[in-house]
């Protein structure tokens, strides 16, 4: 049966998120791990893949001018794009474990077969709501 990668998955204590933030992503600009750490403060990301995927929606600020201030306007929308991020990156998990439970896979299925299924769940739900 297939069995994806816990180490990556599992929810880890916020002390164990700040410490794979100080060890793996101590390249990025102090503006990147700041928000980083706000989202881990807040408790918005509980994995070593939601702290990834904060990073990337977070990379293209490395390249954010000294010059230039960062509000809470900007603040405010990032912190929205990690949240939005990673409750599809949620969903997604949640919907690659139904295949595979369903299914009884022995590996994990593609990534357009899990989003075609999301998709189709995504009808379902709006079928039922109507």
């Amino acid at each position: 049966m297939y069995k994806r990668d816990q180490h990556y998955n599992e929810k880890i204590s916020t002390e164990n998120l700040y410490k794979e933030l100080d060890t793996h992503y101590n390249g990025e600009t102090d503006l990147v791990r700041n928000l980083m750490s706000y989202a881990i403060t807040d408790e918005l990301i509980e994995t070593r893949q939601e702290l990834a995927v904060a990073n990337e929606e977070l990379w293209s600020l490395n390249d954010w001018p000294e010059g230039e201030g960062f509000g809470s306007s900007d603040h405010y929308d990032y912190d929205r794009r990690i949240q939005e991020s990673i409750a599809f990156e949620r969903k997604f998990l949640q919907a690659e474990n139904e295949l595979v439970q369903i299914n009884k896979l022995t590996e994990s299925p593609k990534n357009d077969t899990v989003r075609k299924y999301m998709a189709m769940n995504d009808k379902i739900a709006e079928g039922l709501v109507a």
